[in-house]
């Protein structure tokens, strides 16, 4: 089993001088009690803790070229360029018992065991007890966003909150699943706990008592959404006690009472704003991700980058369209999660069909730069401005009659975009790409990335009230975020309406996967599916664009209602005789 562990202190990140270091005993475990007595060795394995924890899914530095987009990519939001690219691979693939892809994956009790080693150890450090509270509260919220991480995916995990000897017998080492609810509800329990304790107001790259209300919002909704949506399942456990997968329906309105107060205690009694710098609503939600300053209340946590200090990610890298970039721009958006974005005035983006799509020649601003302006913010599109110029994802160019495919005219508009970046959906990811970074064939962004904000607070109450038939406020709420994007209000509250908010809203923010699955949805959007991209030939003469409608995927995907729960697969049942494997799994 994956927690039975020799453990080696990883000491990467230090906040103490080479020369205190040096003149240190030689450290071999993470048992030599010199580092508990050492508040910079301990501060030093606080921030390996840290740096371990997966806040981006997975981190730029591991599986660099395809992870930005992989939960993206389980969504139908998007799909990473290449074919061999895990995010494809793992998006398009059947789910079965031989398991997950790696960048998946998120079994992370190596973690936890030095996460609760750290909790147990500190106690008889020297450090002043209000730090010692402080830091263990900073812990005990990684352990619990890992918790809630492993409980999205496989629902009941073992629950460990106790470091276990390396010699404990078999009967402690192998332990079983704890039931799904058992998770929310630790994960709900200690941020209540934690929240009295970290600090209010922000400190950069570690949680406060926001950000724990935060996670305690975003994981009673989840709770509330599976009971009102899902089914109870239960499970015969190698150890005899049923394993639990789901939450009663009446327990519902239990959760999203809590999400509900968590999310209004946010709104109501933090120092976070919505952001709301820039004039132009594009232009401020673009900037809502990179702006860095002060300035930007609506960042709850942040997990923070710096290239100077080796901490990088490469989203924009990975982004940035190939006419623009010395590499591979690899992140493209499927037309059909792009139809979710309404037009300016409100209009469905589906009020254009299919048919109509593909049967008339279209202007850029008849189809794209009139949308919603988190659109324009979130999209590249066919002449979006960029850095000075226009990116460009036409295939060909007729002119006068005559098709061309390459070259360009008198005054070097290109008869056809470069390949990349037309071969797959004719679109791009912009959220999150940061215009002042070159990107070089380098993992060279080092923009903070975002893991709590006040946006989505504002979409968990939503929600929240209206599993409470609190519809007046979950209209509020909602037409609060869309005000701030200068979209219209919405009248009327429905189901179809707040989940669709929150897909425009969070897109592409490592979150829409979670939610389709929390609503089940999934099969429905998904099974059978072959998602659609764009084919654009320019029209010279009259400035418009013709569009084919392509396969932007080789397969129909597939989605079954047992992959609501991922397979812990093969490895880890056989592993741990008493880890009963997900129902349609076996």
């Amino acid at each position: 089993m994956k927690n039975k562990v020799y453990l080696i202190l990883l000491i990467g990140i230090t906040t103490f001088s080479c020369e205190d270091f040096l003149n240190k005993e030689p450290l071999d475990l993470i048992t030599d009690p010199v580092v508990w007595q050492d508040p910079a060795l301990i501060s030093a394995y606080l921030a390996d803790l840290y740096d371990r924890v997966d806040f981006i899914e997975i981190r730029g530095n591991n599986n660099e070229q395809t992870s930005h987009a992989l939960i993206a990519s389980m969504a139908g939001e998007g799909r990473s360029f290449g074919t061999h690219h895990q995010s494809y691979g793992a998006s398009t693939s059947v789910l079965n018992a031989s398991g997950v892809y790696s960048e998946l994956n998120y079994w992370q009790y190596v973690n936890i065991r030095d996460m609760n080693y750290f909790l147990q150890q500190i106690e008889s450090s020297p450090l002043d007890e209000s730090l010692v509270q402080q830091r263990s509260a900073e812990v005990r919220f990684l352990r619990a966003y890992t918790y809630f991480q492993m409980g999205i995916r496989w629902g009941g995990v073992p629950l460990i909150t106790e470091p276990q000897a390396i010699d404990a017998p078999a009967e402690e080492i192998f332990v079983s699943r704890n039931s799904e609810k058992e998770i929310y509800d630790f994960v709900i329990n200690e941020m209540t706990a934690i929240s009295e304790i970290l600090p209010s107001e922000n400190v950069k790259g570690r949680p406060s008592k926001y950000a724990a209300l935060a996670l305690k919002s975003r994981t009673a909704l989840y709770a509330a959404s599976i009971a009102k949506y899902g089914t109870v399942q239960t499970v015969s456990n190698p150890t005899g006690d049923d394993l639990v997968l789901g939450f009663p329906a009446s327990e519902a309105a239990t959760y999203a009472q809590i999400s509900y107060d968590a999310s209004k205690d946010i709104i109501e009694n933090s120092s976070h704003r919505l952001y709301e710098e820039l004039d132009d609503p594009a232009e401020n939600f673009q900037n809502l991700f990179l702006d860095e300053s002060a300035a930007n209340k609506e960042v709850i946590m942040a997990e923070v980058y710096d290239f100077s200090k080796n901490r990088a990610h490469a989203f924009t890298m990975r982004s940035t369209p190939h006419d623009f970039s010395n590499t591979w721009g690899s992140m493209n958006y499927h037309y059909d999660w792009l139809e979710r974005f309404e037009f300016a005035d409100g209009t469905p983006g589906t009020s254009i069909s299919r048919a109509q799509l593909t049967s008339q020649d279209w202007a850029v601003d008849e189809l794209f730069s009139n949308r919603d302006p988190r659109f324009v913010a979130s999209v590249f599109y066919p002449e979006s401005e960029w850095s000075g110029g226009k990116t460009y994802f036409h295939k060909r160019t007729i002119r006068d009659g005559v098709t061309y495919s390459a070259g360009t005219d008198e005054n070097g508009f290109p008869y056809a975009a470069t390949t990349r970046n037309h071969i797959r959906t004719g679109f791009m990811i912009r959220k999150r790409t940061n215009e002042n970074i070159y990107p070089e064939n380098l993992i060279n962004d080092d923009t903070d990335y975002i893991i709590f904000r006040l946006g989505e607070i504002y979409l968990n109450l939503a929600e929240a009230a209206f599993y409470l038939d609190k519809d007046g406020e979950a209209l509020t709420a909602l037409n609060r975020v869309r005000q701030r994007a200068n979209m219209p209000d919405k009248t009327s509250i429905t189901e179809d309406i707040i989940q669709n908010e929150r897909l425009v809203e969070l897109t592409w923010e490592n979150q829409s996967y979670w939610d389709i699955r929390r609503w089940r949805i999934a099969k429905e959007l998904l099974d059978g599916v072959r998602l659609q991209g764009c084919n654009f030939t320019y029209i010279y003469d009259t400035k418009k664009y013709r569009i084919q409608l392509v396969n932007s995927e080789g397969i129909a995907r597939t989605f079954q209602d047992h992959n609501y729960y991922l397979p812990l697969a093969v490895g880890k049942t056989s592993e741990n005789p008493n880890l009963v494997e997900n129902p349609g799994y076996e």
